[in-house]
């Protein structure tokens, strides 16, 4: 689909807020002039890239849209073999308003991801997702034991309508 037919698509629906996803956003050219058209228009935007893109160009040139536009980034642990592929100094990028989050599998995950946050001391909003198929409670107990100042963020739309690709 081209960006006048994805936005045609969006105006179908009465929600006010669209998340960019899907893979890596990032390696599409048209996604930056996606996101801006629908700034312009008055959508609310989330941008979820996966971490291995610099993610300055995004950053910069929608930074006085505070409060209609979030970046998501997650940074991949160990458990998914991906780690090495990450832009750590997307990290210091995030804003106040944006949000970091780590998959994580196991406590060799948990661990990593507290490394990294005690090394980059992230602005940002932290968020902690176990992987699908996990148990959500070992990560809260870890979160609430360390008393670190990050969420749990679990995957609604999977808990709702399960494991579908589309939603």
């Amino acid at each position: 689909m081209n960006i006048n037919e994805i936005l045609g698509r969006i105006k179908q629906y009465k929600a006010r807020y669209v998340c960019v996803t899907g893979g890596e956003p990032l390696l599409q050219k048209e996604t930056i002039e996606l996101i801006d058209k629908l700034l312009k228009i008055g959508y609310n935007v989330s941008l979820e890239t996966n971490g291995s893109i610099d993610i300055s160009n995004v950053a910069d040139r929608f930074s006085s849209y505070e409060k209609s536009f979030l970046i998501s980034l997650d940074i991949k642990c160990l458990s998914s073999g991906m780690h090495g592929k990450m832009m750590l100094s997307n990290i210091d990028k995030l804003r106040k308003h944006d949000q970091l989050k780590f998959v994580v599998s196991d406590r060799e995950d948990y661990e990593y991801a507290k490394k990294l946050i005690g090394e980059y001391n992230p602005k940002c909003i932290i968020l902690f997702q176990p992987v699908w198929g996990k148990d959500p409670k070992k990560v809260a107990e870890w979160l609430l034991s360390d008393a670190l100042n990050a969420r749990l963020s679990l995957q609604i739309h999977k808990i709702i309508w399960g494991d579908k690709r589309g939603l």
